[in-house]
């Protein structure tokens, strides 16, 4: 920091420190803080990301000490980062050039399409247009987040940051399963025994606990294996058993087979021999953990399914396809039935001869299919399948070592949480879907590092 900007600072504390006499002494030093962090911004927008990967602390603080700004802080953090990346044009146009990679024309297409299904098939605007937003938005991240980014390092750091905040949650719901921390008695089924909590750290279901920790382990084992000395391995190693154990006790087994989706990616991309040990460590924790066993065994019984068929993923699978099949080409609207736009309106809706409540479809493929039909249903499907090719083409050019593992990573994380939304509408989350995007944006700017080093 140099003597300009200490100066610029200690003048606006003294300037606070004045107001606070006669004002919210809170509010003056938290428009002191932004204010030091826009500074700090400035001389280095990248850090912006860094910030941005502790997502969930962030949404938990302003949770519980700012409310009214609850539901509007992540779009007010999306706009002022959009300004920061034009500050960043302005400032260092001569440096950097525009990215452009593989991925912006397929995320362009998708929010093309999503706007045709609002103007042509929105029975209630204002419930489309909240609809959209909820399916549009965070896709937002990935151009500023592409954009913000400059080399490498600042690649890395980012990727270093979502382990540790991520680690600190695994932790803390590790904590959790050690006190027995009370749950909701409709986490688990009644006729299944044996799970006496499930852990969710600062975040509101441990569905998305696991999804976190199903995003971030293989990125922590990916620095583990390209760490440069024994101490840094022992500790991402550390870090990463940890996510695992986290994972587990979440006992959601939506996050389970989304984490086995991204072991068996990271198994192919790094070296199959590794399906030897990635089975006997999953043997060895069933084995550990009875009620691991029992959970996965449940969702096999017949008394598993019977109880799904009325009240659980399976009748609401089913009823999806019922809705579908009354508007097959474009569904029957954003935000109009199976999330939580839906869900906060209190729709319902006729099926057959019965008025059925909303509610969340736990598949967020079908819950796009419902609400924008085939089309919209196709669309997503071929974003997913170019955000797995992008990144595959992304590991294939690089060189680096060091990179390449942390490409392996990203894209295993990555996959975990396509996989995972057959059986949870990950996506319906801001944390997820924030996080999803921004390490999107990660890996393309690996991509276009590394392209316009091989051209």
């Amino acid at each position: 920091m140099n003597k300009n900007t200490l100066y610029i600072i200690v003048v606006i504390g003294i300037i606070l420190g004045l107001l606070s006499v006669n004002s919210n002494i809170i509010l003056s030093y938290a428009v002191f803080a932004a204010a030091v962090i826009c500074i700090a911004l400035a001389k280095k927008p990248e850090t912006a990301v860094c910030i941005l990967a502790l997502y969930a602390f962030a949404d938990f603080a302003v949770r519980s000490f700012m409310g009214s700004f609850a539901g509007i802080w992540d779009e007010m953090t999306l706009v002022l980062m959009m300004l920061l990346w034009i500050w960043k044009w302005l400032v260092f146009r001569k440096e950097e050039n525009f990215k452009q990679t593989p991925l912006d024309i397929p995320i362009i297409i998708f929010i093309g399409i999503m706007l045709f299904m609002l103007i042509f098939n929105s029975s209630d605007y204002s419930i489309s247009l909240e609809g959209f937003r909820a399916v549009v938005q965070y896709m937002l991240w990935f151009f500023v987040i592409l954009q913000l980014l400059r080399d490498q390092k600042s690649a890395k750091q980012v990727c270093l940051v979502l382990i540790i905040g991520t680690s600190v949650m695994a932790a803390h719901g590790i904590f959790q399963y050690i006190i027995g921390v009370e749950m909701p008695s409709g986490w688990v089924d009644q006729n299944e025994a044996g799970v006496r909590t499930r852990v969710y750290s600062i975040l509101t279901s441990p569905n998305i606990m696991g999804s976190l920790m199903t995003l971030a382990a293989p990125i922590a084992v990916a620095f583990a294996f390209c760490a440069n000395n024994l101490k840094k391995k022992i500790i991402f190693a550390f870090l990463s058993i940890m996510m695992i154990f986290a994972l587990i006790f979440t006992f959601s087994r939506g996050a389970w087979i989304g984490f086995a989706a991204a072991v068996g990616v990271y198994v192919f991309l790094k070296d199959k021999r590794m399906i030897v040990p990635a089975v006997l460590f999953a043997v060895i924790i069933v084995l550990a953990v009875p009620s691991v066993g029992n959970r996965i065994s449940y969702m096999l019984s017949a008394e598993y399914i019977e109880s799904s068929l009325k009240g659980g993923r399976l009748v609401r699978w089913l009823t999806g396809l019922e809705i579908l099949k009354s508007s097959p080409l474009m569904g029957v609207g954003l935000g109009e039935f199976g999330g939580a736009v839906a869900m906060n309106h209190k729709l319902d809706r006729l099926v057959g001869i019965s008025v059925v409540k909303t509610f969340y479809m736990d598949n967020y493929y079908l819950k796009t299919a419902v609400e924008s039909g085939i089309i919209g249903f196709l669309a997503f499907a071929a974003l997913m399948y170019n955000v797995v090719v992008s990144s595959v083409r992304t590991i294939i050019i690089t060189k680096d070592k060091i990179l390449k593992e942390i490409e392996i990573g990203i894209l295993s994380g990555l996959s975990g949480v396509i996989v995972h939304n057959f059986v949870e509408n990950v996506f319906e989350t801001p944390l997820m879907a924030t996080l999803f995007w921004l390490l999107c944006a990660v890996m393309m700017h690996l991509w276009y590092i590394n392209y316009n080093k091989k051209v």
